[in-house]
């Protein structure tokens, strides 16, 4: 997140390769360290694998390694504006891992760690090409200074906060399989990760495309900026995800039934309860992130530390005193409940950093057509005497699904225009 912020900066003084030498260096130092301390767990016995220790530390190694390299220079294309060979190397990627696990797994044994060779020999085909093609494309190199101890002050003020607040932000929304296995039962925990899960992924799928569409402009909008750009930068940035996220949030209210029965097997479909409490919960997290922004920019990233503290401690309290009393729904409404205090708190502690102004019409707007989608799920589930067979979830979802586009692109059309105006395309 680091480099991500300052990678512009970097490239116009031509000191992006020179600065990312001491990531590789740092990379190399924790991979290694990594494979270190899994092979003494290992020893010592605080670690069971279930094949050879050198197969282990082979794939942790070379895990770290290859897919962190990949990881790097491939969005850092993007990040510069080149978003043509980000996309390009980006499914080549994935396609040539795709096909060396399968070709391994075929022409050696079928075990799972041949298929993660596979997935490394891809990923490390198209490390060296991305490398090859990110660094042609950094301006050339200026007079280079080596980092100075206050360059370490900023980089260490920036990252130990995000450090912090990832852990908590994992305690907050993972520990609860934990507590729900010990309290509730495997089969408990299985029908409500399947129903929440459905919520989490497809916002979270949603997030990474508006993400790596839309940070590029704003990192580079908030480079070296005053104030007042940078207030501008983040609320083009908010004014076109907060819309979407709350039309993405209607559809999976509105398609909760069909996406059960579609994406999960019969035993899992009364899982579609749980569908609500992971919408309102995941949509709170990424409008946490969002306004999480704001100290990215202001390099302020302390001020994330204490509403992550108090989501993780939030859930953690509510999920034991809720289990008892209603069960999986307990541990739904405890998810619920912590993401909304992080989320209240991170606009509260962030909202004297910038001008945080969004656009009232354009909320609206997304509202009205979020309950648009819900009336016509429950118009055409009237329609078909709500029938689960598969040609009547087909239908309704494809209907629902076509009204839900044309309304993120009438939503996301200023956003094209925007970029277009900011961002220089990969030729």
């Amino acid at each position: 997140m680091f480099m991500n912020r300052r990678i512009h900066a970097w490239n116009e003084t031509g000191r992006v390769k020179h600065y990312y030498n001491y990531f590789w260096a740092y990379l190399i130092a924790v991979s290694g360290l990594a494979v270190v301390t899994l092979f003494l767990f290992i020893k010592v016995g605080w670690v069971s694998v279930h094949t050879s220790v050198a197969w282990i530390l082979l794939l942790v190694g070379g895990s770290l390694l290859i897919s962190t390299v990949n990881q790097v220079v491939i969005p850092g294309l993007n990040l510069l504006g080149y978003r043509g060979s980000f996309v390009s190397l980006s499914l080549a990627t994935t396609a040539m891992s795709l096909m060396a696990s399968i070709a391994i797994v075929i022409g050696f044994t079928p075990s799972a760690e041949n298929w993660i060779c596979g997935l490394l020999a891809g990923q490390l085909i198209f490390a060296a090409v991305g490398w090859k093609t990110f660094f042609g494309k950094l301006k050339a190199h200026e007079e280079l200074q080596n980092p100075t101890q206050r360059h370490l002050d900023v980089l260490l003020g920036f990252a130990w906060p995000i450090a912090i607040s990832v852990g908590l932000t994992w305690t907050q929304t993972q520990s609860y399989r934990f507590m729900m296995e010990s309290s509730l039962g495997l089969n408990e925990l299985g029908l409500f990760a399947a129903g929440y899960g459905i919520s989490a992924g497809i916002i979270a799928a949603f997030e990474s495309v508006f993400a790596t569409y839309l940070q590029p402009v704003f990192y580079k909008n908030i480079t070296n900026a005053t104030l007042f750009d940078q207030s501008k930068a983040w609320g083009d940035y908010a004014d076109t995800i907060f819309p979407s996220l709350i039309l993405v949030g209607a559809v999976i209210l509105a398609c909760a039934p069909e996406l059960t029965h579609a994406m999960l097997g019969s035993k899992y479909w009364s899982s579609s309860q749980f569908i609500i409490w992971g919408v309102v919960a995941e949509l709170a997290r990424v409008a946490s992130g969002v306004y999480g922004m704001i100290a990215h920019a202001r390099m302020k990233t302390r001020l994330l530390l204490l509403p992550s503290m108090v989501g993780a401690t939030l859930s953690l309290t509510l999920i034991w005193l809720l289990i008892p009393l209603y069960g999986s729904n307990g541990v739904g409404a405890a998810l619920m409940i912590s993401s909304l205090s992080s989320f209240v708190l991170t606009i509260v502690f962030t909202r004297k950093e910038l001008a945080a102004i969004l656009s009232g019409k354009m909320l609206i707007s997304g509202g009205l057509m979020g309950v648009g989608l819900i009336l016509l799920s429950v118009m055409l589930r009237w329609l078909t005497d709500e029938n689960m067979n598969f040609i009547s979830i087909v239908m309704r979802l494809t209907v629902v699904g076509i009204v839900f586009l044309g309304f993120q692109y009438v939503l996301i059309r200023p956003m094209i225009s925007w970029k277009r105006s900011i961002l220089t395309i990969d030729q």
